[in-house]
């Protein structure tokens, strides 16, 4: 049995920090989000927060789980759901287990109906906040009054001052739709978590921190609908859902559209274009280091909308540093650039340079990952590495 113990809120210098210790057989966590001061009236009594935030941990530690708090019964049931799934897609990692409470009580306080989001100034948070807030590309558009940026997901908890950069930027971004800026710092990416499994829970965790106030929490997805045939993306349509209680719906947003459709639909709003930050790979965390894949990935799909780049991205990636992309993973090809190429295609630009480039570029990834699965095809890609430059780079394997 693994005991989650919530402490007592630690108040200092306008920061109220909120933090539970995990103990196991093998292991112990300490988990924290500090929070403005200011914002204490919203800030939940209940530990459901905490008990999203180390379910993973949890899981993948096989024990029980017994909590030291307040939790919502309606949280639990979701979460034995939410488990089932994540043990039949990675059972090497996880197994099912039961949560108790030492306190299952509902949190119940009527007349909470506005929304609140996780926003990093990327493409999908900013479609989410967009699209609510304008009306945009919906009919039924959720009251989103609030997002928050948070540091330690992105923008690691050491780079201060990138955050602050990041928080300056954002907050135009903001201001120009309405939506007021909420800053929270948390350890959640420290813990020994699989980030690309768990981040759905993280971001989950963040908002029903503020569900005294608000009674929606939207995700934006970075993964539409027509890509999850063979794919476990750790925020989903399917289990984020699951991480709702019955004061607190967590709402995934944004499957329906595919990345150049929410570039599209945001392509209208100069602030959001102008601090715009997909990158998450260069040393300045607070903006693009138009360099790394996705820079560039995002750069291009602008270019097949036959869109301006936007001061966003100062730098514009050239034929020959196209051509030298890789490793692609084949999931990015057919979420990214196959969509990319069609909307090129459709657009007239089929035969342009930067298309021809890219087609190289997909091609030498996938004869990599076909070469590297066998010795004669490793020892005839030692000799074509010798002698072409742009084949050097390695495969990047990574397993979800």
């Amino acid at each position: 049995m693994a005991d989650l113990w919530i402490e007592e809120w630690k108040r200092c210098d306008g920061i109220i920090e909120l933090g539970a210790r995990f103990e196991s057989q093998t292991t112990r966590k300490h988990l924290w989000y500090r929070v403005e001061a200011q914002r204490e009236s919203e800030l939940t009594l209940h530990a459901d927060a905490f008990v999203m935030g180390i379910l993973q941990i949890a899981m993948h530690a096989g024990e029980d789980l017994q909590v030291h708090g307040t939790v919502s019964p309606s949280l639990l049931r979701n979460l034995e759901d939410f488990q089932r799934a994540w043990a039949v897609w990675k059972p090497e990692y996880y197994r099912s287990i039961t949560v108790r409470a030492d306190v299952e009580k509902e949190f119940s306080e009527p007349g909470r109906h506005e929304a609140i989001c996780c926003f990093s100034g990327g493409v999908d948070s900013s479609f989410t906040a967009y699209r609510h807030a304008r009306g945009q590309s919906t009919r039924f558009p959720y009251p989103l009054r609030t997002a928050v940026l948070v540091q330690g997901f992105d923008i690691p908890l050491k780079d201060t001052a990138y955050y602050e950069s990041a928080c300056a930027k954002v907050t135009r971004q903001l201001d120009s739709l309405g939506i007021g800026l909420y800053r929270v710092a948390t350890n959640f990416k420290e813990l020994s978590i699989f980030w690309p499994h768990a981040f759905g829970t993280g971001v989950a965790s963040v908002l029903s921190l503020f569900q005294r106030r608000y009674g929606l929490g939207l995700i934006a997805q970075g993964v539409p609908y027509s890509s999850y045939q063979n794919l476990v993306e750790g925020s989903n349509p399917l289990t984020d859902p699951l991480l709702s209680s019955a004061a607190f719906q967590i709402v995934p947003d944004g499957s329906g559209f595919q990345r150049w459709e929410k570039i599209q639909a945001i392509s209208g709003w100069p602030e959001g274009m102008e601090h715009l930050r997909v990158c998450w790979e260069g040393e300045k965390k607070d903006s693009n280091c138009c360099d790394c894949e996705k820079c560039i990935r995002n750069i291009l799909t602008f270019r097949a909308l036959g869109l301006p780049l936007p001061k966003a991205f100062p730098t514009d990636p050239t034929d020959e540093r196209i051509y030298r992309l890789g490793p692609l993973k084949e999931f990015t090809i057919g979420i990214g650039y196959n969509s990319l190429l069609n909307i090129a295609q459709k657009n007239g630009l089929g035969n342009a340079g930067w298309i021809k480039s890219l087609k190289k570029a997909i091609f030498r990834s996938r004869a990599i990952r076909k070469l590297s699965k066998n010795a004669s095809g490793r020892l005839l890609l030692w000799m074509v590495r010798c002698f072409l430059p742009a084949w050097r780079q390695p495969v990047e394997i990574i397993k979800f």
